[in-house]
Formats: C-alpha cells, structure tokens, sequence
C-alpha cells in the first residue's frame, strides 16, 4: 500500500450569532447551538412558578375528573403526575402529598400548611371542597 501526502486549501467563516455558531468551509455549511442543556442534578424543572404542591394540586383535580370519583391513593396521584413530569422522584411526590393533608398523622413534620388534600381511609386521600372545580361534579 502506497501513501501519497497531498494538500488541499481550504477557506472558512467562522459566524457567531448569539447562541449559534455557524461554521463555512467552501461550500459546506454547520449550525452549532450553544444553548445550554440543564444539568441533571437533584431538583425537576417544571414551568416557571410552579411548585411540586400546584402539581400536586393539578393531578389530584385531573384524577377525580377522570374517574368521577373524589376518592384516590398517592400512588394514583404519582402515576397520573409521572405522564406529564418524568423526572418526578416517587419518595419526593409521596412526603408531599402528606405535606398537604392536614389530617394526616406525619402532617406536623412538613411546613407547607397547604390544604389540599383530607386523608379518609388507609393510603385513599380526597381533595377537600374548596378547592375543586365549580364545574367537577362527582
């Protein structure tokens, strides 16, 4: 096998414009996005405002219009969360699920003082009056 050197010029534009970078060589042309990809760390991005209590909150209401019924398990809530949030961490949405059911036993340990949920049996929650839907007829 025989090698042969051989050289070849090449022209180039390098273009910066925000976060993209566009690189011309001849007649090739590369778009590079510089936007940075969050690292994954211990905390779940959700919309801006929002909190895991108002995810908490927006299941709970999604759960009793789909099944008529104002009567749900943590797991159920977690299920129906996890199709919209992927990243939720189950033992994080579980503690606050009980961080908004006043009358659950471990309620004392949490500071959230939300309302949203009233514990009526073992492991079955339901979302209290005030804040259901005026449309939600159960």
């Amino acid at each position: 096998m025989k090698e042969v050197a051989f050289s070849i010029p090449v022209t180039g534009v390098v273009r910066i414009d925000g976060d993209t970078v566009t690189i011309i060589v001849n007649k090739a042309e590369t778009d590079i996005s510089l936007t940075p990809i969050p690292p994954k760390g211990k905390h779940i991005s959700l919309e801006p405002g929002m909190t895991m209590y108002d995810v908490i909150l927006k299941t709970a209401i999604e759960v009793i219009r789909k099944k008529h019924n104002n009567r749900f398990s943590a797991p159920e809530l977690y299920r129906e969360a996890l199709e919209k949030y992927p990243q939720l961490k189950r033992n994080s949405f579980t503690t606050r699920v009980i961080a908004c059911t006043p009358n659950h036993p471990s309620y004392k340990h949490y500071g959230s003082r939300r309302d949203y949920l009233s514990k009526i049996g073992v492991g079955q929650y339901a979302l209290n009056e005030k804040y259901r839907p005026q449309n939600l007829l159960i």
